[in-house]
This record gives structure tokens, C-alpha cells and sequence, in this order.
């Protein structure tokens, strides 16, 4: 009975051994994993004036002015997967009428990041700049720019000219520009500024707070709304009609175009710009 019992540890045992050791490989494999990466550089002498457009389905992209007269692109690609695989993405350019920047994938597979770094000079009149996993950067540019990304923070300041501005899972915060179109995100916060509106203007998020900062000198009509969450003002002259903790209905200096602001879960705090 002994010689059996010893022989049932001795093979659970085994069994044991054998698992710590697949365990082991599994480990050692995926530590293995080895990035690979590649760098791209290429600088243009471009004609005041040039429309930019930028186009990067995996990872984000940052575009800044400068007082150089060479646009510059900085690139780098990732992949955990093999250097075939940067090798099939490739950076396209298109130097006509419009400058355009896209990152082309084979067959649609996104297995390798691209992140840009742009530098653009200052009479260079940036258009759109559209990602579909990365954060945007925008700062100290021209032109009225449509920035989208599906999941990523979108950051702009110091811009001269109107910003629009979507995504679905990130951050959205406007400083310093001149006017804005839109902002949307489905799932986060927003903080801007609003120095100007010439038209109707909706500001909006399912998942998030809203900070606006406001020109105390706009006429506008003003709604705000929210199902989960509060709504105050500070330092801003409002003729309200309807001013509960999540519904605001009111004026500016006497009405004009519509400012919408609306979020479901989360509060809309409305300040004087400074």
C-alpha cells in the first residue's frame, strides 16, 4: 500500500513539474516580445499659404508652428511584430495643392503605431488632422482645423482660427484660439476657452464634465443641460429664464447664435474668460 501511495506522489509530482515548466515558457515567451522601431525625417520647402492635412489611422500625431521656412516630419514607427511588418506601412506624401500626410496600412491591419512630431511654419494653414487611436497636439498654428480621433486626448492652444474638434473616448481642451465650430467626445471631459461665435455652437459629451470659459462681451442664447450632475456660473452677466441644478436656459448682452452645452453624466461649470 506504502509502494503505491509513493508511487501516485511521485507521478503527481511529475505532473507538477511538467505545469511549472510550460508556465515557465509562457513567461519566458511573452518577456521576449522585442519592440521594433524605425525613424522617419523628411523636411519641405512649402509656399505660404499651404493647406495641411494629416491622416494616421494608429497613434498620434503633433503639429506646432515655428518661425523656420522648412516644414519638418518626424515619424516613428513601432511594432512588437517584425521589421517586415514597418516595412509594409508606409508614410505617404503628396506635395500638390494640398499638402498631405497619411499613414497607409496593407490591408487594414493596425499592428504598427506611427507617431508624428510636425513642424509647420507659421503661414502654413493647418485643415485636418484625423487619427483613429492617438491623441492630437495642436499648438500656435493657423487655419481652422478638423480634429478627430476615436481614442485620444485632444489638446489645442494658441490657434489663429476656428477649431472643430471629436472623439469618441478622450479629453478635449481648447485654450487660446480664435473661435470654435464644435466640440463632441462620447466619453470625457472638456475644457475651453470661447472668445468668439458667429454661429450656432454645441459643446457636448455623454461621459464628462464641461468647462467654459466665456467672452463676457458675446451676445448669445445659451442651453445647458445635464441629467447627472450640476450646473454654475461664475462671474457672468445671464438673463435666465430657467436656471435649475441641471437645466439652464438664458441670454448674453441681449441674444444671438444658439450655444448648446449638454452632457449626461457630469457637471457644466460656466465662468468669465479672463
Amino acid at each position: 500500500m506504502r509502494g503505491l501511495f509513493e508511487k501516485l506522489l511521485n507521478a503527481f509530482t511529475a505532473i507538477l513539474m511538467v505545469g511549472v515548466l510550460l508556465v515557465l515558457v509562457v513567461i519566458s515567451t511573452g518577456c521576449s516580445r522585442t519592440k521594433v522601431t524605425e525613424d522617419f525625417f523628411q523636411s519641405y520647402q512649402v509656399s505660404p499659404g499651404t493647406v495641411l492635412e494629416i491622416y494616421n489611422p494608429n497613434g498620434p500625431v503633433s503639429v506646432v508652428g515655428t518661425d523656420q521656412e522648412e516644414l519638418e516630419i518626424t515619424a516613428l514607427k513601432e511594432t512588437y511584430q517584425s521589421q517586415s511588418a514597418l516595412d509594409m506601412v508606409d508614410i505617404f506624401i503628396d506635395l500638390s495643392d494640398i499638402l498631405v500626410i497619411e499613414t497607409l496600412y496593407p490591408n487594414d491591419t493596425k499592428k504598427v503605431t506611427v507617431s508624428y512630431e510636425i513642424k509647420v511654419p507659421e503661414d502654413v494653414m493647418v485643415s485636418v488632422i484625423e487619427c483613429s487611436n492617438g491623441d492630437i497636439d495642436v499648438n500656435q498654428v493657423r487655419g481652422d482645423p478638423l480634429l478627430t480621433t476615436s481614442n485620444g486626448n485632444i489638446n489645442v492652444s494658441e490657434v489663429r482660427g476656428t477649431i472643430s474638434a471629436r472623439s469618441s473616448n478622450g479629453d478635449l481642451t481648447i485654450t487660446n484660439v480664435d473661435g470654435l465650430d464644435y466640440l463632441r467626445t462620447s466619453n470625457g471631459n472638456i475644457e475651453a476657452d470661447l472668445l468668439a461665435v458667429k454661429e450656432n455652437l454645441e459643446i457636448m459629451t455623454s461621459n464628462g464634465s464641461i468647462n467654459l470659459y466665456i467672452n463676457p462681451e458675446l451676445a448669445l442664447e445659451l442651453e445647458a443641460s445635464t441629467s447627472n450632475g450640476e450646473i454654475n456660473i461664475t462671474n457672468l452677466s445671464l438673463e435666465t429664464t430657467l436656471h435649475e441644478q441641471t437645466a439652464l436656459l438664458g441670454s448674453m448682452n441681449g441674444g444671438g447664435p444658439l450655444l448648446n452645452i449638454a452632457t449626461s453624466n457630469g457637471s457644466i461649470a460656466l465662468a468669465q474668460l479672463q
